[in-house]
């Protein structure tokens, strides 16, 4: 199942705020709010001052509409007011008005290239629109603000947005350097990590945000990926369990856990998490794989093949519900159901040996030894044959009384088995010298 997902973009909806979508034909809203810019000493000796002030007491407010027209009035008097332009470009982001926000964030640099808040409000607001052109800007503002972890823990998340996640990791390791106890930070990098498959190092930055906040989920769940990911179940299991605890709702991580309780054998367990998952929600193709094949691992061999033959009307193309319910059959001693779903399974997956195996022992063990022989020959265009199957090719060939064959198959058995198998070795040995002598009597 698909457990991994990238998470930057649910990282800023959940720790900077993020604004309401955009109106039709606007540009899709910012990750993030964008920052309010450094308020400059008034000139009383400014006739257009006053302009500026009540634009500022509105902003003050969050009245930004209201912003609007007094710094348009003193944009017309003041076109290279770089600081008029910013306050602006604010008010439009605060309204959603992304485009005419970009604009004056824009002219804003064009006159002032040193105001790092406008590089890092143009950044946010490309964040998801343009997130290479939003990492360009908030390179720069990180370059304005050496000191300021923000600006490179925002340059981290358009580069992550832009598909480039090594960089962004270093952008992440940096921010944390200056920020070490900073929450979304190490919630980024950990997430960062675990998608480039680095899942040990994600394991210690998901650890360090959940000792920040202990009662945050995404950071719970992420850690339980990063264990789950490195395969350590028990470890997984518990800590999904604490994940729960905070999202019980949450049906797609009870049937994670229950997989991860399967893998340790904790079958049981495994099984009431999946009750409860599918006491809230119907069961999924998943769920119901795997609720079937902790039942064969129990060895409920019927209740298993219930749950597929209910499984294979609502997937009819999976291959692997044909191939299992096959082995629930063969284990039934079903063997003319079981050939036909292992058969069926081989049609919609001819590349996998598994359903093969299963096939040629029911086909044994229905009697009909030239179907098995037919289908060892298959298998051994799949794989090197097992020494059980020189066994069972002897026996199929002993019983159709092809009594040369049946002497060289029982024999390559002997070679290749080495004694491993007591009883087989006894009667291949046995069948051995009694063909053998009713092949000289014929001579």
């Amino acid at each position: 199942m698909n457990r991994f997902c990238t998470a930057a973009a649910s990282l800023l909806c959940l720790t900077l705020g993020l604004h309401p979508a955009a109106g039709a034909g606007q540009t899709q809203a910012p990750p993030a709010r964008s920052t309010p810019g450094p308020k400059p000493k008034p000139e009383h000796s400014d006739p257009l001052a006053p302009l500026l002030q009540q634009a500022q007491d509105a902003i003050d407010k969050g009245n930004y509409a209201d912003a609007i027209a007094p710094l348009q009035k003193y944009i017309a008097e003041r076109p290279d007011y770089a600081y008029a332009h910013f306050q602006l470009g604010y008010a439009y982001s605060e309204l959603n008005r992304w485009d005419d926000a970009e604009a004056e964030y824009e002219r804003t640099i064009t006159l002032d290239p040193h105001m790092a808040e406008a590089y890092l409000n143009l950044g946010i607001i490309l964040m998801k629109s343009n997130p290479a052109a939003a990492a360009d800007s908030l390179r720069q503002a990180a370059a304005l603000q050496p000191t300021d972890s923000r600006p490179r823990f925002l340059y981290g998340l358009a580069l992550e947005h832009a598909g480039k996640v090594e960089a962004a990791v270093i952008q992440y390791q940096a921010a944390l350097a200056l920020s070490p106890k900073d929450f979304d930070i190490h919630l980024a990098l950990a997430q960062a990590l675990l998608r480039l498959k680095r899942a040990p190092e994600a394991e210690t930055e998901f650890r360090a945000a959940v000792a920040i906040k202990p009662d945050d989920a995404s950071a719970a769940r992420g850690l339980a990926q990063a264990l789950e990911a490195q395969q350590k179940f028990p470890a997984a299991a518990e800590q999904l369990d604490a994940y729960l605890k905070l999202r019980p709702d949450d049906g797609a991580e009870r049937i994670a856990r229950a997989y991860d309780l399967m893998q340790i054998n904790q079958f049981d367990a495994a099984l009431a998490e999946l009750d409860r998952a599918e006491a809230a929600a119907p069961p999924t193709p998943d769920s119901r794989k795997m609720r079937a094949g902790i039942y064969m691992q129990q060895g409920r061999w019927k209740d298993a093949s219930v749950v597929f033959e209910a499984s294979i009307p609502l997937s009819p193309n999976d291959a692997e519900l044909y191939a299992w319910l096959g082995r629930c059959q063969l284990e039934l001693h079903d063997y003319k159901d079981s050939v036909d779903n292992l058969n069926k399974a081989m049609q919609l997956n001819p590349a996998d040996a598994g359903p093969l195996r299963d096939l040629v022992d029911a086909y044994y063990l229905g009697k009909d030894c030239p179907s098995t022989l037919r289908t060892i020959d298959l298998l051994s265009q799949h794989e090197p044959l097992k020494p059980v199957a020189w066994f069972v090719r002897g026996s199929c060939y002993d019983t159709l009384d092809q009594k040369a064959d049946a002497v060289a198959a029982y024999q390559k058995f002997l070679d290749l088995d080495q004694g491993r198998h007591d009883t087989q070795d006894f009667q291949a040995k046995q069948r051995i010298l009694a063909l053998q002598r009713q092949l000289q009597k014929h001579h």
